[in-house]
Parts: C-alpha cells; structure tokens; sequence
C-alpha cells in the first residue's frame, strides 16, 4: 500500500471547506485533469473552475498541507457537479472520502452525469454504489446520469 493509499485513510487527510486562497489550486487540478484526461474539452483554461462551481459547496481534501482533490455539490438537487483528485494521487482512496463527506451533505440521493467517454470516471461511480438512470446521446459529449443507490 502507497504512502498515498494510507493518507487516504488516516488522519492526514482532511477535508475542509474551500477557503478563497485554494482558488489557484483548485482551478490547476481542474484544468490538469481536464487537459490530461478529457480530449473533448477545446480550450480548457484555469478560469473554467470559477464558472462550472459558481453558487456550490466546495469541498476541498488536503493532505499534509497539500490540496489533494475536490468536490462540488449543488445542495439544493443534490447534484455532485464535480469531483477531481489531483494528477498522481488518483487510486488512493480519496475521491470515495469526498464522495462520502457528498452523501452526508444531501437530503435525497445524490446524482451526477459522466461523460461517456470516461470510462474510469464510471467504474468508479458503479463500485461506489451508483446507478445508471438515464443516457444522454444527444448531449455533445454523450453522457451517463447516475444515481447514488445505497439508501434510495
């Protein structure tokens, strides 16, 4: 198990709301992630984080002082809009200590859409106990809405 994989579920990592100086990196794990994984994306830029997390809870995952990964999540539908780890410390544990700390924050069960092409991005979802509820094959890229199946 990786130094990583344990900070996942140690006391290291902690997860905390989003403070206006993590704008910066949040906005670079953002974009990293994007550029690195996303190919349908054109142009990806750091501003793009402040306008698909405007008017939602920020969750923010640090480890040892270092910002590891976020969520964000529109309480009002319970709509997990984001959830990204910082390249090199995907597989750790991490995304599923956010995806939890969604679950608590909501009311109704939580939902998502992934892309289709985000293969990883599903498997993920499906072991953490989503379902598929509907496909979008029309939306420009294809996606996939998901929904949290564990107490609905």
């Amino acid at each position: 198990m990786t130094k990583q994989k344990i900070a996942a579920r140690s006391n290291n990592l902690i997860l905390r709301d989003m403070q206006a100086e993590d704008s910066e990196a949040l906005a670079r794990i953002y974009l990293d992630t994007r550029v690195t994984n996303f190919p349908w994306v054109r142009s990806p830029k750091l501003s793009d984080f402040d306008l698909a997390s405007s008017g939602e809870k920020i969750t923010v995952a640090v480890f040892d002082h270092e910002i590891v990964g976020f969520s964000s999540l529109s309480e009002w539908d319970s709509f997990l809009h984001l959830l990204f780890i910082k390249e090199g410390w995907q597989r750790q544990g991490i995304g599923a200590v956010l995806l939890k700390k969604a679950r608590e924050m909501v009311k109704e069960p939580l939902e998502l859409k992934v892309v289709t092409a985000n293969v990883s991005a599903q498997r993920f979802y499906e072991r953490e106990g989503f379902k598929v509820v509907a496909h979008s094959i029309l939306s420009n890229p294809m996606n996939v809405t998901y929904r949290d199946d564990r107490n609905s």
